[in-house]
């Protein structure tokens, strides 16, 4: 199953290596680093910059590998902690491009040597030149990775000495940066091809050759500043490796590839559950009037915590694995003499989170996705056709809905994920689906819909495969929706329509694009 990078596989199994011989009496040798045995070495600097459910700012500051490549944890200056730049409900560290940064000990990296340096990043500001991550130097830094204002690209410098008169090499990308939009930036310097690439989004969109770099033993590692340039945005996830990246560790490393010593591991590109709800210990809807908050809800399994509110009637069955969450306009009673028995109902589900005291929470009605960024939702689902067209999820916004996972009666029956470029006029020209046909609809399927904000594209999976792609509208823009997802119906201007007549279960929600393979392991991990 996907998981919470917060909560992903950390361990190395770790070896110590072994002394060479001095090849000079006075010379010192640093103390040996770990490193691992039988798979790709892990970052030896790791720092979270955002603050995860349990975890604290201190926390997203220290540093996640100290065994590794030793403890260098993060110091602050002037640095302010934002609320739901990245994921709803965690605070990323937030730069203001004048005076706010980071640093770390110079040990954490040496320029002169192989290395990686990888980070999700978030540029806010495109009126000058901005530098997220760099080297301390003698005279100037032997690392600067940002943005260009002259060329409208991202960056990286490297000089061949630390003084004047050195040969600079300089890697720019292909792609534009989007301002707003978290974007996946990397750095390899391979010190015995002598080349320098810079990765976006795990694209290799650069490389420059004959590198020649240098380190400054004494310069500090600095997050948010180069030498005269300053970030402005948010950062997150931050990762120093002693050896170079290569294409699997941005999508994943499988036990079968011989490279990975045997272990899976998840790729840096990896997106992040922020809701999971398998219902098993849902409860159904007998009235919503009894005060109760373990009752008409399911749990989020996730550390977000945020729950499903079920409305009057919403029932809790056998489902495709364990139970599921069913759904149609009559509550589910069987009782002749219970005063709901035969009541008509509209059930359909909603996001909820938590305000006010933990030990006496209050409930209210909330998102889970940024719909402004690159995000995924994944469900199974099996429905009763002769009811008309049906929506599976979707997620309020202002007069509407800002996505919708249904299926429609249209040419013998289809799965949509449909995208407005305005919630309020869901059906016009504007908007954006990937469609594809819907054979058995009455049968547990499982559907995955990406909205990949960076590549401007929206993609339909269905039983693990990809059946359906669309490219944005032109008129569509990232935009925040504040309303709930929900489970059973959409919005429109009119009001709630297109019920769930039908059974949902194995519900997921992710900030990121699922990648096709990412798909394809979570259909493998859960059909039966």
């Amino acid at each position: 199953m996907l998981t919470n990078r917060s909560t992903a596989l950390r361990l190395a199994v770790a070896c110590t290596a072994a002394l060479l011989p001095l090849a000079n009496a006075g010379a010192v040798l640093a103390a040996p680093r770990a490193v691992t045995a039988d798979r790709p070495s892990p970052p030896t600097a790791w720092w979270d910059l955002e603050t995860y459910p349990g975890s604290t700012q201190a926390q997203a500051l220290a540093d996640r590998q100290p065994a590794l490549g030793g403890d260098t944890p993060l110091t602050g200056s002037g640095i302010t902690w934002q609320d739901d730049a990245h994921l709803l409900g965690d605070q990323s560290v937030a730069f203001d491009g004048a005076s706010s940064y980071l640093t770390a000990s110079p040990t954490a990296l040496n320029t002169a040597d192989t290395f990686s340096l990888a980070a999700w990043v978030r540029l806010t500001d495109t009126s000058v030149s901005r530098v997220f991550a760099s080297k301390a130097g003698s005279g100037q830094a032997t690392l600067s990775v940002g943005y260009d204002r002259t060329t409208n690209r991202w960056e990286v410098r490297m000089p061949s000495k630390t003084g004047k008169g050195g040969k600079w090499s300089i890697a720019r990308s292909v792609s534009a940066p989007q301002p707003g939009l978290w974007t996946h930036l990397a750095v390899v310097h391979d010190v015995t091809a002598r080349t320098v690439t810079l990765w976006v989004n795990g694209v290799d969109e650069a490389t420059v050759a004959k590198v020649t770099a240098v380190n400054d033993p004494t310069g500090e590692v600095r997050v948010g500043r180069g030498d005269t340039a300053w970030w402005q945005g948010n950062l997150a996830d931050l990762r120093v490796y002693e050896r170079a990246l290569v294409t699997q560790d941005f999508t994943g490393w499988s036990a079968d590839d011989p490279a990975s010593g045997g272990f899976d591991e998840p790729g840096l590109l990896r997106p992040v559950q922020v809701g999971m709800w398998q219902f098993e210990a849902a409860t159904p809807c007998y009235d919503v009037t009894i005060d109760d908050p373990t009752l008409c809800a399911a749990q989020d399994g996730t550390g977000f915590n945020r729950r499903l509110a079920l409305t009057q009637g919403a029932d809790i069955v056998a489902g495709h694995r364990g139970n599921a969450l069913a759904l149609d306009d009559t509550h589910w009673i069987d009782d002749p003499s219970d005063p709901h028995y035969g009541e008509a109902t509209r059930e359909y589900a909603r996001t909820q989170s938590k305000v006010a005291d933990p030990q006496n929470p209050v409930w209210q009605d909330a998102p889970v996705l940024r719909t402004d960024q690159s995000f995924s939702v994944a469900t199974w689902v099996r429905l009763d056709p002769a009811r008309g067209a049906q929506t599976v999820l979707s997620q309020d916004a202002a007069g509407g809905s800002a996505f919708r996972v249904a299926w429609e009666p249209v040419d013998g029956g289809r799965w949509v994920f449909g995208v407005p470029a305005d919630p309020a006029a869901p059906n016009d020209a504007t908007s954006t689906s990937a469609t594809a046909p819907a054979t058995g609809a009455d049968q547990w399927h499982q559907l995955v819909a990406v909205l990949d904000a960076t590549h401007r594209q929206v993609r339909l999976h269905v039983d693990g495969v990809l059946v359906g792609t669309a490219d944005l509208n032109a008129a569509w823009q990232p935009r925040q929706s504040a309303g709930s997802l929900l489970v059973g119906r959409t919005t429109t201007p009119a009001g709630p329509a297109e019920w769930l007549y039908g059974q949902v279960d194995d519900l997921g929600a992710y900030q990121g694009a699922l990648s096709a393979a990412d798909v394809q392991g979570l259909f493998a991990d859960q059909r039966v």
